[in-house]
């Protein structure tokens, strides 16, 4: 089958950790079949998925949640409310390998009809990061230091630790980039690059 014939992949949610001109990024995107009227929201230093419509919350548990966190020289990025648990374990002094462990221990994969993975990913200001995912078969974390370029890990499909070509001079180009990726039911994305400061920019489509 020619490249341009093949169907495109839908790996439902994904993070990635990288470098972009040499400033290391965190990003995030959402695909999504069920639930795609969701949009990304920026304050401060954290992220947010929300729904457009409030009613949405009560049919799952697992569509609202802080997806990026920046925790002074670090950034990360998870698809679900363990973005909180994890960088609570940073601000406890963690380190980061150790923090996304203990929080995807913590959290366990999604109990909905697909055992949906809870994924997460750190990077600082080196450019040092991981990425992690948990699963119904088992958890597994890999340090990474990604020239520019970056890895990522999906929900779905995607669920080893493959490289990325993302792009972008600012957060809100490397999500843009992320949303524009050839993956199938693209909803928004996110990302946090640093340049002085950990920034976080939003990409609703």
């Amino acid at each position: 089958m020619c490249n341009s014939c093949k169907p495109k992949a839908y790996v439902g949610r994904m993070v990635a950790i990288g470098k972009s001109d040499g400033k290391p990024f965190v990003g995030y995107r959402v695909s999504s079949r069920s639930f795609p009227n969701r949009i990304a929201v920026a304050k401060g230093d954290i992220a947010t998925i929300t729904p457009k419509d409030s009613a949405d919350v009560s049919k799952s548990p697992y569509i609202s949640y802080n997806c990026i966190r920046v925790i002074g020289e670090r950034a990360i990025a998870t698809n679900g409310s363990h973005t909180d648990v994890i960088a609570e374990k940073i601000q406890q002094g963690y380190p980061p390998r150790d923090a996304i462990a203990l929080g995807l221990l913590t959290m366990d994969y999604e109990k909905d009809a697909y055992n949906t993975p809870r994924i997460a990913g750190i990077i600082d200001v080196t450019g040092l990061g991981y990425l992690g995912i948990i699963q119904a078969s088992g958890m597994n974390i890999r340090g990474f230091k990604p020239e520019d370029g970056a890895f990522f890990v999906a929900t779905y499909e995607k669920t080893d630790f493959e490289k990325l070509k993302l792009h972008g001079s600012t957060a809100q180009e490397i999500a843009q980039s992320m949303y524009e990726l050839e993956f199938e039911h693209p909803v928004c994305a996110t990302a946090a690059l640093w340049d002085g400061a950990f920034e976080i920019g939003v990409y609703n489509g």
